[in-house]
């Protein structure tokens, strides 16, 4: 009898596996990779299982292709056509559901899908539709305004980014890339009173954890910088790719004053924009440097060492500034002093001086190239008088 319940047991088990539908294989699939996105500790492995994770997902549509599904599985599928940018087939199959049985995300998956299509009437109608302080609504919004930022439509943008700031109920991780948008923006056409007056009013904003309130209060620090004086970088130990200046008394050059670390990803990628960018334009006054410090350990993504003595770090920063082939020259300061005097409080940091030594803008954390580039050829056309 025991072995006759053990083989029914099995059979069952069996027998759920390979009935499983759509919407069951779709859920194993996302709970896969969500563990395997816990594990990820570099870009190249996230981007490694990004790819790995589409491939996956074409699987999946090959393997449901033809078969009739029901209207919740229809969803999914839709879903699924999403996830791998195939929106024209996701839309086929949206317009056909007549009563979908979570209307909100129904209508933020044909929201989304339209603008995509670039059909933004149609996509906007479906987005008044949705609940204004429910987290479809913002993250169909962070969506259409990231997409138009990447196609270089900012004016557009715009209003897409300031109704993400304003739902309180989505992750403050948007809502805050969105305020960094803005910022940029504003700082872009001129406008740094309109950034420091959205920057102030979000540091109050009590709807934010106290961890986002205080990343928000490090950016309206360093935007503060902006009108101020140049200053010295202090307690330099040791320079690399020449000697970098130490001082700006020599008024007449635009400054790039970039702060990075080793370990520090997006300041890795930094690196050859910054250096293309100074052979390019060095001729005419432009400057680049960088600027670390002492941590008292090392890391590169792959290496890392705990406890080492100031001449080790220099010597392994010297050995990755040289892998980096920069075409700038670079500082190593022997404390905080400089990183304070600029309020750089995360990395990314980027400071863009004036030909009068005057801090005209500052970069901080994931900033748009494109805004830093104009940034700076901006202030080498300015004439000085």
């Amino acid at each position: 009898m025991k072995k006759r319940l053990i083989v029914l047991f099995l059979l069952v088990i069996s027998g759920s596996l390979v009935f499983a539908g759509l919407n069951e294989d779709y859920q194993a699939l996302q709970q896969q990779f969500m563990k395997k996105r816990r594990m990820v500790r570099s870009r190249t492995e996230m981007n490694k299982l990004g790819i790995e994770r589409v491939q996956a997902l074409k699987n999946l549509l090959a393997k449901y292709k033809g078969r009739k599904l029901a209207e919740d599985e229809q969803m999914t599928m839709a879903e699924v056509l999403m996830s791998v940018d195939n929106l024209a087939s996701a839309w086929d199959i949206l317009k056909t559901i007549t009563a979908p049985a979570d209307p909100e995300k129904y209508n933020a998956m044909c929201a989304r899908s339209l603008f995509g299509l670039g059909k933004d009437t149609m996509a906007s109608k479906y987005l008044e539709k949705l609940n204004h302080q429910g987290q479809f609504y913002g993250m169909v919004n962070f969506g259409r305004g990231m997409s138009l930022l990447r196609k270089g439509e900012e004016s557009a943008a715009i209003p897409y980014l300031k109704e993400v700031v304003g739902v309180v109920t989505l992750q403050d991780v948007y809502r805050v890339y969105a305020i960094n948008a803005l910022v940029t923006y504003y700082e872009d056409n001129g406008s740094h009173a309109r950034a420091m007056k959205l920057l102030a009013k979000s540091v109050k904003d009590s709807t934010f954890s106290g961890r986002s309130r205080n990343e928000l209060k490090n950016m309206e620090m360093a935007m503060a910088m902006i009108g101020k004086a140049a200053m010295n970088l202090q307690n330099i130990v040791r320079g690399f790719n020449g000697n970098a200046p130490v001082v700006f008394k020599e008024k007449g050059k635009v400054i790039v004053l970039d702060f990075f670390a080793p370990w520090c990803g997006p300041c890795k990628a930094a690196i050859p924009v910054l250096s293309k960018l100074y052979l390019e334009n060095r001729d005419k006054g432009l400057d680049v440097i960088g600027v670390t410090r002492l941590y008292g350990y090392y890391a590169d993504g792959k290496t890392r060492q705990q406890n080492i003595t100031a001449a080790k770090e220099a010597e392994l920063i010297a050995t990755f500034v040289k892998s980096q082939k920069a075409s700038y020259p670079m500082a190593l300061v022997g404390n905080e002093d400089a990183f304070k005097d600029y309020a750089v409080t995360g990395l990314p940091h980027s400071v863009l001086i004036d030909r009068k030594g005057i801090i005209r803008r500052v970069f901080t954390g994931m900033y748009s190239q494109k805004s830093f580039i104009k940034a700076v050829r901006t202030l080498l056309d300015e004439k000085v008088k």
